[in-house]
């Protein structure tokens, strides 16, 4: 149909039975060229599954999984190593090699799927790195960054085969704050600089509504809800408000109301917050009874559309020396494992 979106991955009525339960049942859903899409639900419920189902990891029982318009379940295994390459993985470790640099760890993939040039490697290795502020660390090993660090060097080496799909597990998880928000900020430059593909599997909700453009609620094998930020606040679904409320229905944090009020949209408070706010007074946590705001509202609420703040970057905030023995090159631990991990069934 004319003015219909792309899709970059369409899952459509995905099965998978896996020692006698059912992880995922009938799932359907799409993930649109140039979108952030978020997925969010209950530890153990299948999140995990359905990204390896997405790369060909695991086949589906049943249904069809198509990528960028491409059927996958009755691809070869040629087809899939080809296939794979449209896709980065960030996983939630980071995944990096120990003995290996920040730069020879981003290079690996150009070594292993290309025949580059040295030359030509290090310029790309350069420009993933710089995308991710870590140039300036190239020569330093895993055990000498911070968690925050690795993340983003995981990301940089995602990124090295310039894939139109980038996936990531648990992006925030063990990060302050501060960092998380670093992170946050970088995923929505990617979407908003190169127009990447992005899906996130998260229990991070304010991290959710940050950097989603649609967030879907997975619950008992299957998408029950997918919507936007602003939806997916206010659902009338019991099972997505006790989620990103985290059983406090009506309680979301001050940062995740802060992502959705910010933005072109018209904010969305509760109605205590709005009138906390014109009372100039301190802003309530957000309760059950929204109140949509037009953007003239929003503006006399003092909740227009605004810049990001200037928030420190995790260099800043980094010590300079790093306690505790360093890992060289001569010291080779076993790698940490390229499989994402298997604490999400």
């Amino acid at each position: 149909m004319s003015g219909s979106p792309k899709l970059a991955v369409q899952f459509d009525g995905v099965s998978k039975l896996l020692a006698g339960r059912q992880i995922l049942d009938k799932l359907s859903f799409d993930v649109r060229q140039g979108e952030t899409f978020v997925i969010i639900g209950y530890s153990g419920t299948g999140k995990s599954v359905t990204l390896r189902h997405m790369v060909g990891l695991m086949p589906p029982d049943e249904g069809s999984i198509r990528v960028e318009n491409e059927e996958i379940t009755t691809m070869s295994r040629r087809e899939l190593e080809i296939m794979r390459r449209k896709f980065g993985v960030l996983f939630q470790s980071g995944a990096l090699i120990a003995w290996l640099s920040l730069f020879e760890n981003v290079e690996l993939p150009l070594v292993e799927h290309t025949k580059m040039s040295r030359k030509k490697r290090a310029e790309i290795v350069q420009q993933k790195l710089e995308i991710v502020n870590l140039w300036q660390d190239r020569e330093k090993y895993p055990a000498e960054i911070s968690g925050g660090m690795k993340k983003r060097a995981g990301l940089a080496r995602a990124l090295a085969l310039d894939p139109g799909i980038v996936l990531y597990d648990e992006p925030t998880s063990g990060l302050d704050p501060v960092i998380a928000n670093e992170i946050d900020k970088l995923i929505n430059r990617l979407k908003r600089e190169h127009n990447m593909t992005q899906i996130v599997v998260t229990h991070d909700m304010d991290s959710a509504f940050e950097i989603g453009d649609r967030i879907g609620m997975f619950y008992k094998g299957s998408m029950i809800q997918i919507g936007t930020p602003e939806e997916i606040q206010t659902s009338t679904v019991p099972e997505v408000q006790h989620f990103i409320t985290g059983g406090r229905e009506g309680a979301l944090s001050r940062r995740a109301t802060t992502a959705i009020i910010r933005g072109v949209a018209p904010g969305m408070l509760s109605q205590r917050s709005l009138e906390a706010i014109k009372a100039e007074a301190p802003v309530a946590t957000a309760e059950p009874g929204y109140v949509l705001l037009s953007e003239e509202e929003a503006e006399a609420a003092g909740v227009a559309p605004a810049e990001e703040p200037d928030f420190p970057t995790e260099r800043d905030l980094a010590p300079e020396e790093t306690e505790g023995p360093v890992e060289t090159a001569t010291q080779k631990p076993e790698p940490e494992s390229l499989e994402p991990e298997e604490s999400d069934t």
